[in-house]
């Protein structure tokens, strides 16, 4: 399954360049040197938004993983679903935070 606006390779990239945009390190989490990949999934209606959103797989450290899951929600609405694909639309993203 694809999220909305991943119908195509230029969808995708502008789904994760806006999510990218969005997507936070918690100052906390960075102080304790955190580090790891949150699995969300989310499945968002024609029009953007965000229908159901939960962490697939934890990234090991609960701030993170609430992150990620805010960058979602700040992200709304996402690419809205071409009217020749089917709707609502599903998929599990990772989200990294890692130390540089």
């Amino acid at each position: 399954p694809q999220l909305a606006g991943a119908h195509s390779a230029s969808g995708e990239a502008r789904l994760m360049a806006r999510l990218e945009r969005l997507r936070y390190f918690p100052s906390a989490a960075r102080a304790r040197r955190q580090q790891g990949t949150a699995w969300v999934r989310a499945s968002v209606d024609r029009s953007g938004r965000l229908r159901t959103l939960l962490l697939e797989r934890s990234s090991g450290g609960p701030m993170l993983d609430e992150a990620a899951l805010q960058t979602f929600r700040r992200a709304q609405p996402l690419p809205r679903i071409p009217d020749d694909l089917p709707a609502p639309q599903e998929r599990v993203v990772p989200v990294e935070y890692y130390l540089r």
